[in-house]
């Protein structure tokens, strides 16, 4: 629990640091830049992201996992992973013609081969951040995600000012994906050697294939909404559904950023230990409802002021499909944890099976609401795929997994979904006040959120639960 909590000390401060440099970098660009430009970003991201995944094939979470690992299997598998991410950058590059069939739009066949720079660096950072992140040296993995994202915020920004439009966003990219494993590799002082040598990657491959076949169908159930709507609904949709769907995802980074790169390094340790695993995670899942579920009821209630504060008035067709997706915020941020019990438990082969029927889920709720023809529709139907899944997944986790009862669990969410009727009552009343700026009106919100949250947790019981987890 020490490590644990050291590990999350380290990757708050990193995590939070980046957030904030992240959220001024996007205020500033969602200014300078038109929706069109973020939508054809947007649709690369989403093949960026495939990419990066063919190159990792589950090897990060593989090399945390397996302790039998020597100084020499790792540089050996640095090699393979250098020799991925060429291979992988140059079919990046090429990918681009591909784009230009499917969304008519010629710039594609130029900045595709731009962007497979970040692509190469981000297959090499594989594994000297998996190094770090076994050997729990979390306070250098985040100083090293902190200095990369304000660089690449400077480059950013400077590059919107100076006229470079979509390429600034690129450019962005290119910047922290170098200056990550610039860093990384300086911490971790891995080298290339002269071996190709096969065993390495046989040690790690039972373990990864799993993980890479759950993190294949993920990305596509993930994703397929993107793809459809920048094909069937355009490019400007495409960009203000990013956004709101953006902004659902910014708790997840906010809380899991900070939790789940900490809990497969340190509860690995206890992997035949079920009864240790579960009551630490029933304390974490506890704590993230308790901020979750109270964070969706604010976001839903407050999406215009959002929209507008963060981004501006020329996203305010983002406003409706972010009030509809943010009250599944507590299913995101708890779900999301699950991978990496999963794999904690050395269970990627349950992860796989539990993450496909998941992916099924997702993918039948993105055509139904692709089918109705609005973001509206899309957000409506994700949503309720969201709720099917979460029961999903934490029906096999708890009962496959962890060896529990699910309604222990959902015992866990009984006092935050009472917090959130409250959170909901109380910023009704900031419809008396009415304030006409956005954000005097957020601000106002916020306060009634954190307000009624803190003081909820000070005269309840979940003060005690509180101090509980935090002195273990």
């Amino acid at each position: 629990m020490q490590n644990l909590k050291k590990g999350m000390f380290f990757t708050t401060i990193g995590t939070y640091s980046n957030f904030i440099v992240q959220l001024i970098v996007n205020m500033v660009l969602s200014r300078l830049l038109v929706p069109k430009d973020y939508g054809v970003v947007a649709i690369m991201q989403i093949f960026i992201i495939f990419f990066n995944l063919m190159i990792e094939s589950g090897m990060g979470p593989a090399i945390i996992q397996n302790k039998n690992l020597s100084e020499e299997d790792y540089k050996v598998i640095f090699n393979y992973s250098a020799i991925f991410a060429l291979i992988l950058a140059v079919l990046f590059g090429f990918w681009g013609q591909i784009l230009v069939i499917i969304y008519d739009n010629p710039i594609y066949q130029i900045i595709t081969w731009i962007q497979a720079i970040a692509v190469f660096f981000n297959g090499l950072n594989i594994v000297p951040t998996a190094l770090l992140n076994k050997s729990m040296k979390f306070k250098l993995v985040s100083f090293s995600l902190v200095l990369s994202n304000i660089f690449s915020a400077i480059v950013g920004v400077s590059s919107a000012l100076l006229g470079f439009g979509i390429y600034s966003l690129i450019f962005s990219s290119i910047t922290t994906a170098a200056f990550n494993f610039f860093l990384n590799r300086h911490f971790t002082k891995i080298n290339f050697v002269n071996s190709l040598n096969i065993n390495p990657l046989k040690n790690i491959w039972n373990f990864s294939k799993n993980q890479f076949a759950f993190n294949f169908i993920n990305y596509f159930s993930r994703n397929l909404d993107n793809i459809l709507i920048g094909k069937f609904m355009g490019i400007t949709n495409l960009a203000n559904y990013s956004k709101a769907y953006q902004l659902l995802m910014l708790p997840n980074q906010m809380f899991l950023n900070v939790i789940n790169p900490v809990l497969q390094p340190v509860l690995s340790e206890y992997q035949n230990d079920v009864i240790y695993i579960r009551t630490t995670y029933f304390k974490i899942i506890k704590l993230l409802a308790l901020f979750g579920i109270p964070l969706s009821v604010f976001c839903s209630m407050s999406s215009r002021q959002i929209i507008m504060v963060m981004f501006g008035g020329q996203w305010v067709d983002a406003v409706i499909p972010f009030s509809i997706l943010s009250l599944t915020v507590w299913c995101q941020l708890t779900v999301s944890t699950t991978g990496a019990i999963f794999q904690a438990r050395n269970q990627s082969n349950l992860l796989f099976f539990t993450g496909f029927i998941s992916a099924i889920i997702l993918v039948s709720s993105i055509l139904i609401g692709i089918l109705f023809g609005s973001l509206t529709s899309v957000a409506i139907s994700l949503s309720v795929g969201f709720f099917i899944g979460f029961f999903w997944n934490f029906s096999q986790l708890i009962i496959k997994s962890l060896n529990g009862s699910m309604w222990e669990f959902l015992l866990l969410f009984k006092s935050p979904f009472f917090l959130s009727i409250l959170v909901f009552i109380a910023i009704k009343f900031e419809n008396f006040f009415d304030p006409k700026n956005f954000f005097l009106s957020l601000l106002f919100r916020g306060a009634i959120f954190s307000g009624v949250t803190i003081l909820y947790i000070l005269f309840t019981p979940e003060k005690d639960n509180v101090k509980i987890l935090w002195n273990k």
